[in-house]
């Protein structure tokens, strides 16, 4: 892995958010991690700076996090989007990956699966 890198998690329910950011910070690989509890806070934070990777919920209020994805690749098309969901479905997974996500995750997942799918776009 070349640099610092910056991971972006992108999700209004608290619960997991915070368990994302813990198994990132506790990694042994030095990174910065944010996170974000709606589209519109991810915005404001993405024009402060690019991110590596964002890992994003479709179903939030407000922008949701297609809407996001479609934004995040129109102005950094580098930046690798994880897309996760509660609801998912073919036509949202097909919708996700046509806007240019990486991976479409359903939950619930394995927190460590995620954590290494990440570390390996990054490295």
């Amino acid at each position: 892995m070349q640099g610092f890198k910056r991971i972006l998690i992108v999700d209004d329910e608290e619960t997991l958010t915070f368990s994302l950011y813990q198994s990132f910070i506790k990694a042994p690989i030095e990174c910065e991690v944010l996170t974000a509890e709606s589209g519109m806070e991810a915005l404001k934070l993405l024009e402060d700076g690019k991110f590596d990777v964002v890992i994003t919920d479709i179903a939030m209020p407000g922008l949701d996090g297609l809407e996001l994805l479609k934004i995040i690749k129109s102005q950094n098309p580098e930046t690798k989007v994880i897309v996760i969901t509660a609801y998912g479905s073919d036509e949202r997974r097909e919708e996700a990956l046509l806007r240019g996500a990486e991976k479409y995750i359903e939950k619930p997942f394995d927190l460590h699966e995620i954590r290494e799918l990440v570390f390996k776009m990054i490295s």
